[in-house]
């Protein structure tokens, strides 16, 4: 034989095998999907359409993704049952109407995670319209056979081809999960025509209370004086110590490694469900494609500002509209580029934790969040004072909850304050946030610096503990050693539950003894993976 047309013919061989691997997936039809789906071939991968293109993403080594929690779990726990939809169309039988739009991308060996390339530039958008047609190619099984599965979730119609079950499916079929709604091109049309505060404030459903929060009709759930005292009568022991683990700014590939580390498979609060943490994202550096992955996973996702401008003392100034324009516009932006439902973003903390009175608040009332984080307190001398528990702002808090103004001189009904509280570092002096205490020289005095902060809520009123930091922390690896230690020590405690902002206000609501919790449901499984998204 010819050496060239030997060549060609061992060229062909060779670019085919290498096209089926790395580009299986460009042969699926590529339908913009929120949710992310697991891969054809390979378990530890899964891949999601946006705008027309697929990307791909890696699980953790010996983790498979699950399309069930939409996260990366143990293998025998991995279940790719659920992904199932509209309008499916099969390789052999596709014909696509539009070449662009039904088309996906093909992935490359060295395409980066999100679209970004290696030389950091984004080639993805903004995600396109999201709508639910879903598209699915299972698994195949150990004699590459091979399910396939059509549903249209609309009219409850389900149609099947099924030659048997793969070997990683269960016998029986989970549940069917309702996915958060996802805003349509028109509703992103009216809510980019329409400035926020132009929408008129906020409408006052709760009267204004006159004299002392104590002397007057404040009663849970919808009203909550300020204090140490806990919630419901419950007593010190019969009262969950709640964590949250919350972080400020933005969300980029730079710091997404630590979040998958802090919340990765296998941890469990005493339930058995898995703990989440909270993410405060500004718009600046923010890559809005890495957002909806940690919401799926049941974190909560809450507003900072869009531009997290300098200085700090700008936020003291700032006027009622450039805050609406500022917290609104940011929630805007995490409604309309990472698909969040605007139902379950609910929480604010300004910059710098520079308050900026009743501006600020006004625009927080009205942005209609359910809380802010943002106000400063606690003792200068640790262990003088027990800690505070959350509160409404029914009332107008005094200099001993708002330490660090300009504090707010109106009455917000039913809006919850969760107090920033200050931590004590090793040396003894006061900070806002761990990260800003006096540095630590290694793991074990990082360690013993979060455990010692914890203990004095633990053993005093058991307060929820708040483990405020930036992202940026981390990048001294002892920091996030000694998180993660600490974190595996509270697992081994039945009482103490790391939880969300908004999971702490559910239980403020509804002070539940730790001999009921395990059936509260706001804690359950089901509440963490986004209780409002299951709405009807």
């Amino acid at each position: 034989m010819n050496r060239a047309i030997r060549n060609v013919i061992v060229f062909y061989l060779v670019y085919s095998s290498v096209s089926m691997l790395l580009g299986y997936a460009a042969k699926l039809p590529c339908k913009d999907d929120p949710k992310y789906r697991c891969h054809p071939t390979k378990s530890n991968l899964f891949i999601r359409c946006t705008g027309g293109k697929l990307y791909q993403f890696f699980c953790p080594i010996e983790l498979n993704f699950n399309t069930v929690t939409q996260t990366c779990d143990w293998p025998k726990k991995a279940d790719c049952s659920w992904l199932v939809g509209n309008n499916v169309e099969s390789n052999d039988t596709a014909t696509p109407k539009n070449s662009d739009a039904a088309g996906a991308r093909k992935i490359d060996k060295d395409d980066a995670v999100n679209g970004v390339d290696g030389d950091g530039d984004d080639d993805g958008d903004d995600g396109g319209d999201r709508r639910k047609n879903y598209y699915y190619y299972y698994h195949r099984n150990k004699e590459g056979r091979s399910k396939s599965t059509t549903k249209n979730w609309s009219i409850g119609t389900e149609s099947k081809t099924t030659t048997r079950r793969p070997w990683w499916k269960p016998k029986q079929r989970p549940q069917a999960t309702r996915f958060p709604p996802i805003p349509t091109n028109r509703e992103k049309k009216i809510a980019r025509s329409r400035p926020a505060y132009r929408n008129g404030p906020r409408e006052r459903v709760k009267p204004i209370w006159k004299g002392s929060c104590e002397s007057s009709d404040c009663y849970l759930p919808h009203c909550h004086c300020p204090g140490a005292k806990i919630p419901g009568g419950l007593s010190v022991q019969e009262t969950p110590m709640m964590v949250m683990i919350t972080f400020d700014d933005e969300i980029s590939a730079a710091y997404y490694g630590y979040f998958q580390r802090l919340f990765r498979p296998g941890r469990y609060n005493p339930n058995g469900c898995p703990f989440r943490g909270a993410m405060y994202v500004s718009g600046e550096g923010t890559d809005y494609d890495l957002v909806y992955p940690l919401y799926a996973m049941g974190n909560e996702i809450a507003c900072h500002t869009v531009s997290h401008r300098f200085p700090h003392t700008w936020w003291a100034n700032a006027s009622y509209e450039e805050y609406m324009s500022e917290i609104q516009g940011m929630k805007n932006n995490l409604i309309e580029k990472s698909g969040i439902p605007a139902e379950d973003i609910k929480g604010f903390r300004v910059p710098f934790l520079q308050l900026g009175g009743d501006n600020m608040y006004r625009a927080v009332y009205d942005a209609d969040l359910v809380y802010d984080t943002s106000m400063f307190t606690g003792p200068v001398w640790e262990g003088s004072e027990d800690p505070i528990w959350p509160f409404t702002l029914d009332f107008v808090p005094d200099q001993k909850f708002c330490q660090h103004g300009p504090c707010p001189k109106r009455q917000y009904p039913g809006l919850w304050e969760i107090p920033v509280q200050r931590w004590y570092g090793v040396d003894g002096h006061s900070c806002a946030m761990p990260d800003g205490c006096t540095s630590t020289a290694s793991t074990e005095e990082a360690l013993q610096f979060l455990r010692k902060n914890f203990y004095s809520y633990y053993n005093s009123n058991r307060a929820p503990l708040g483990i405020f930091v930036h992202a940026r922390w981390f990048h001294t690896e002892h920091h996030l050693e000694a998180l993660d230690a600490l974190i595996d020590e509270l697992m081994q405690l039945d009482d103490v539950w790391i939880v969300t902002p908004t999971q702490v206000l559910e239980w403020m609501k509804k002070p539940t003894s730790i001999y009921e919790i395990q059936f509260f449901k706001p804690w359950s499984c089901e509440g963490a993976m986004k209780e409002a998204s299951r709405r009807k």
